[in-house]
């Protein structure tokens, strides 16, 4: 994923003798993109944006802040013969802190913008003769204790077959399943997984997303405000990976004034 580092302060305006009303800014223009089989593109590697605002004098000062950000996941599972389940976990959350510390950031100070759980498992390949054998042509393409059965030697015609203790005279004297009568002797088909037997699932995602985090701060003193994203999620598992991406994204804030009569701030358990 490409790390574009430039941090562009759209706004920072600065008013420290206003009641109510007071705004900055920090913008990250690098774009995520989905390019070709899914694979993630572009956006930001900054991790951390930071706008600094200043508050006015007075009771009821609050800050107003939203992180907007594109966020992108990519996942991909496959199984196949030897791999029956493979899952891919990853997410982005945000979090944000006033002054370095998230205490009193309503209603929580880390939301978790996206995340996906994918899973692919299948008995199927087990199931299926042509998955646990492969085609020859001739000895060489068969493992050291088996030979190419290919009686009519069309390229990639045969089966690897090796010999077992038990003579046979017909077909019918091979009660295994899976066996043939050759040489008068049970020949059992080699159980060599084919390549070309899997099942892959590729799932790319771009979304838009904003949340305001609301916070009474001390008046009368300029405040740094930040916000972080960062990758959460198990990771992959078995034949699988996962992958992330942000950008373009903003972070704003906005002095408010909470007035008594108006219901102050108010959390829901």
């Amino acid at each position: 994923m490409k790390k574009i580092a430039i941090v562009l302060c759209l706004l920072c305006a600065v008013a420290f003798a206003q009641s109510s009303g007071n705004f900055s800014a920090t913008a990250v223009p690098a774009t995520c993109s989905i390019g070709a089989g899914g694979a993630l593109g572009g956006g930001t590697g900054i991790y951390l944006w930071s706008s600094n605002i200043s508050t006015s004098n007075g009771k009821g000062v609050t800050l107003k802040i939203t992180p907007s950000m594109v966020t992108g996941l990519f996942t991909r599972t496959k199984i196949d013969t030897s791999i029956p389940t493979a899952s891919a976990d990853v997410g982005i959350q945000v979090c944000v802190k006033v002054d370095g510390s998230g205490v009193g950031i309503l209603p929580t100070d880390c939301v978790v913008y996206d995340q996906r759980f994918q899973q692919v498992s299948s008995n199927l390949f087990s199931q299926i003769a042509a998955c646990n054998t492969i085609v020859c042509t001739t000895d060489a393409n068969c493992p050291a204790t088996a030979t190419c059965f290919n009686p009519n030697r069309i390229a990639g015609g045969g089966v690897c077959v090796a010999p077992t203790a038990e003579t046979c005279t017909v077909p019918a004297d091979c009660d295994v399943a899976g066996q043939i009568c050759l040489g008068g002797f049970c020949n059992a088909v080699v159980g060599v997984a084919n390549p070309l037997c899997d099942f892959e699932l590729i799932l790319s995602t771009l979304s838009a997303h904003s949340f305001d985090f609301v916070v009474p701060v001390g008046w009368g003193k300029p405040h740094t405000v930040t916000a972080t994203w960062s990758v959460i999620g198990t990771g992959p598992t078995g034949n699988s990976s996962v992958d992330a991406c942000v950008g373009p994204g903003i972070l704003t804030v906005e002095q408010v004034k909470v007035f008594n009569n108006s219901g102050g701030l108010i959390t829901i358990p």
